[in-house]
């Protein structure tokens, strides 16, 4: 790199940061200098396991880089990351809708990146998201310069223990993204091996565990007649993509129970020192609305050549 700081690592700053799966992979070949969440919960947790990262609760929507809110990214050096809340798109919510006002969030991501104009930006969300929003991240990322690439990437193929596809939409200067290589993922019992302490355990009535020994592999199926809500977990497979286990059923592999927050957490590729902050609902959404670290880690790693000349 040709500039003052070609031994240090490039600088990002996180947008939507989230309890920080994005920030575990990306860490280790960047410095993530800032990073902003509108969660207290959130915010406290992504500090408590970065704490080299300052973490501020601010909403972006009333965030300027031509204020300059952060320092230290430009158009020639650093790079914005994030991804902006999904719920209003994702499969996994049965009220989801196009105009559901948390996909204006993308629109708040691409001028957040237009007015810091960094070298390089990284978004991901859900494959849900409705064209318009995904088309309007690229359209604008291509007019304020960057070579954009938009690829779905299913976290099973880079090391994690669940089948969880995102789209991933990269920007850089100069150079064009070349999305990773597949390198095999792992099982739920590999998840499961880490497992220290095991909490978060769900309080479940006697016909609701009933009702957990019908659920059956690799399908979502139904314990009511309005919400396809529980499914059984493969010890010797990845696991579905990791849902919030106070809102639906990822019964265990070999007891008639709910997962844990602790076992929902390991599917993700946290670490089982993680700290989490706020009560098990916050931390049960927080880890459901994570980016696995495995896959963060393995798109981290092709963006160091991407943007490295």
């Amino acid at each position: 790199m040709n500039h003052t700081r070609s031994e240090e690592k490039e600088p990002v700053e996180e947008i939507f940061c989230g309890p920080g799966g994005m920030a575990y992979g990306f860490g280790q070949f960047f410095d993530i200098t800032h990073a902003v969440d509108f969660e207290e919960p959130v915010v406290q947790t992504y500090q408590a396991n970065h704490p080299e990262t300052q973490v501020r609760k601010k909403d972006v929507r009333h965030m300027t880089g031509a204020r300059g809110d952060f320092t230290g990214i430009t158009a020639a050096f650093g790079g914005v990351i994030g991804g902006p809340p999904c719920q209003g798109s994702s499969i996994m919510n049965a009220k989801r809708c196009p105009e559901d006002s948390r996909n204006e969030l993308m629109r708040e991501f691409i001028r957040y990146v237009e007015e810091v104009s960094p070298r390089f930006f990284v978004m991901e969300n859900v494959t849900e998201i409705d064209d318009c929003w995904k088309n309007l991240v690229i359209t604008r990322g291509e007019k304020a310069g960057f070579n954009v690439v938009a690829a779905v990437l299913n976290a099973a193929d880079y090391g994690a223990a669940q089948k969880r596809k995102r789209l991933i939409i990269v920007g850089t200067k100069g150079t064009t993204w070349t999305p990773p290589s597949k390198t095999g993922g792992r099982t739920v019992r590999d998840a499961f091996s880490r497992l220290e302490n095991n909490w978060g355990f769900m309080k479940s009535r006697p016909d609701t565990l009933e009702k957990l020994t019908h659920a059956i592999p690799d399908k979502w199926t139904a314990m009511t007649d309005k919400y396809r809500n529980m499914i059984k977990l493969d010890y010797d497979a990845p696991s579905p993509a990791v849902a919030n286990v106070k809102k639906m059923y990822m019964v265990h592999p070999a007891e008639c129970r709910n997962i844990t927050l602790a076992e929902a957490a390991l599917l993700q590729g946290f670490p089982p020192s993680y700290i989490w902050k706020g009560g098990e609902r916050d931390i049960s959404q927080m880890i459901a609305d994570a980016m696995p670290t495995d896959l963060s880690y393995a798109l981290a790693r092709t963006l160091t050549s991407a943007v490295a000349s």
